[in-house]
């Protein structure tokens, strides 16, 4: 059984997936397909009314799309659809809503977007100055699956923790930036000692950098933690990795410009997907098959023939075993590394 941050990464992804060849969807489909998909992967129990509890109007006539009850841990939370922009009224409603509810906290999403609200921070500025957090649901799954996992943990809220978990998801956030910054910065900075000494590695030339103080140990850390290649030529000519699902092995080259190649030879599972939002990728499967890009190995899997061009680890990992999966996860090179270790 999957961890719950995996439940959650997993959740977003397939989520992603749909989205890609959905048009925007109205509040109605963030309800049901985003909110409540998000939540039950996080570990609440979506069907227990007492728990999750829908469009409940309280003693004050005020009411919101859900009040989420775990211990003695509350929040609020309204929802909007993906084409809204979250503004000052609905700021307005959903804190109004968790004051009359006399819980400090307050979420509003429109699905990609949740602000995070705490009444006790800035207590007389706007609604919207009581924002503490705010996670968007972007390109990449994993920073926003592994924020919403910590922030929204049932044990968190049971606890009364959710004042903690927010300090822990803005450090998180913050160490991405200063991450972010680093790479950005300093990058340009040790190609060019690895070039003016002619230094053979990447890794070689970050220390070099650092002994000569035109990077610190701690950039120099960030560098090599992001900067895979501790030797530059196989980086430059892509990185190899395996991945095992469902009986099927299959491999990859992960090339310099994003592009994930799946290799020839590889297996895929023959499972078929039926459910909204698989439709596109079924449909493009089936067409490798008329054309013998994949050939029926066996009932259960299917092979690659010719290497297969694809736009990310998750979609490679994903053409694998027919599921949602966090490709920079799934995917492992020779010493067992996650792909993730190679961004």
């Amino acid at each position: 059984m999957p961890s719950r941050t995996e439940a959650v990464q997993e959740a977003v992804t397939h989520i992603q997936a749909w989205l890609a060849d959905a048009p925007v969807p109205g509040e109605a489909i963030v309800r049901q397909a985003v909110v409540l998909r998000l939540l039950h992967a996080a570990g609440f129990d979506i069907w227990n009314p007492a728990e999750v509890v829908p469009e409940e109007t309280n003693g004050a006539g005020h009411r919101a799309d859900f009040l989420i009850r775990a211990g003695s841990g509350t929040f609020a939370l309204e929802l909007k659809g993906m084409t809204v922009t979250l503004g000052p009224r609905d700021y307005q409603q959903v804190v109004t809503y968790a004051a009359s509810e006399k819980t400090p906290w307050a979420v509003l999403t429109n699905g990609r977007v949740w602000a995070v609200l705490d009444r006790l921070h800035q207590p007389g500025g706007t609604f919207e100055e009581h924002e503490v957090l705010r996670l968007e649901l972007g390109r990449e799954p994993q920073p926003f699956a592994d924020d919403f996992a910590l922030l929204f943990d049932p044990a968190v809220w049971h606890a009364d923790g959710a004042r903690a978990a927010v300090a822990r998801v803005q450090a998180q956030q913050q160490r991405r930036l200063d991450e972010a910054r680093i790479l950005r910065e300093k990058t340009p900075v040790v190609a060019d000692v690895q070039r003016q000494f002619g230094i053979t590695s990447f890794a070689l030339a970050a220390q070099a950098a650092a002994e000569m103080n035109r990077v610190t140990q701690q950039e120099r850390d960030v560098l090599l933690g992001a900067q895979t290649p501790t030797d530059s030529a196989e980086a430059a000519e892509g990185v190899r990795f395996t991945f095992r699902a469902l009986g099927c092995a299959a491999q990859a080259l992960y090339l310099p410009g994003g592009t994930w190649r799946l290799l020839a030879g590889s297996q895929c599972a023959a499972r078929r997907r039926d459910e909204p939002g698989w439709q596109k990728f079924m449909a493009r499967r089936d067409a490798w098959v008329a054309d013998g890009t994949l050939r029926p190995l066996d009932d259960a899997r299917l092979e690659l023939t010719r290497d297969l061009d694809l736009k990310s680890a998750s979609e490679a990992a994903a053409m694998v075993c027919v599921r949602p999966v966090n490709g920079w996860d799934a995917w492992k090179d020779a010493q067992g590394r996650p792909a993730q270790h190679w961004r």
